[in-house]
């Protein structure tokens, strides 16, 4: 991405281009999610906050975030409703839609992304209620083991007794 123009010597952001070519990419990622789906637009050092996942910095962090997550919902996909933009602040609402055994879960998320003038995204935090997830969770004992061994979800104990953290 390339949005800095120069206007008589100054170096201008075309924030509306973008936001556009963000949502784009965040789309992108969302309908084929992958440990990598992001990477094109993610800072080495992104700083993740988000519901239901460990906090984290760096794409390495986001990754394994991912994968936990695909690994409790292989079938997760997102779809982007809306989004605003004001500056270096981008707000995408999508709905996440998945299947936790044969229960289908749907979730509407807002992300909040700060980006850099040429649309590295610096933070991303994420805001949804969890409760549906966490309700379709305690409805399938048969789906706990999976769940545990993810290590998505509020019990960070689970991360130390479920599958190793990586170094």
């Amino acid at each position: 991405m390339q949005p800095l123009q120069d206007i008589g010597g100054v170096a201008v952001t075309d924030w509306a281009k973008v936001h556009a070519e963000v949502v784009d990419e965040f789309a992108r990622g969302w309908a084929a999610p992958g440990p990598h789906a992001w990477d094109g637009f993610l800072a080495d050092d992104v700083e993740m906050v988000q519901p239901m996942l460990r906090d984290g910095r760096g794409r390495t962090s986001w990754r394994e975030e991912t994968e936990r997550l695909l690994e409790l919902l292989p079938d997760l996909r997102g779809e982007v409703l809306t989004w605003a933009g004001r500056a270096d602040r981008l707000f995408i609402e999508l709905r996440l839609t998945a299947t936790l055994g044969r229960t289908p879960l749907e979730v509407r998320v807002v992300d909040q992304l700060a980006l850099t003038p040429t649309g590295t995204v610096v933070r991303r935090e994420s805001f949804f209620d969890p409760a549906p997830m966490v309700r379709a969770v305690l409805r399938s004992p048969g789906h706990w083991p999976a769940w545990w061994r993810s290590g998505v979800g509020p019990l960070l104990a689970r991360r130390r007794l479920g599958r190793p953290r990586r170094a």
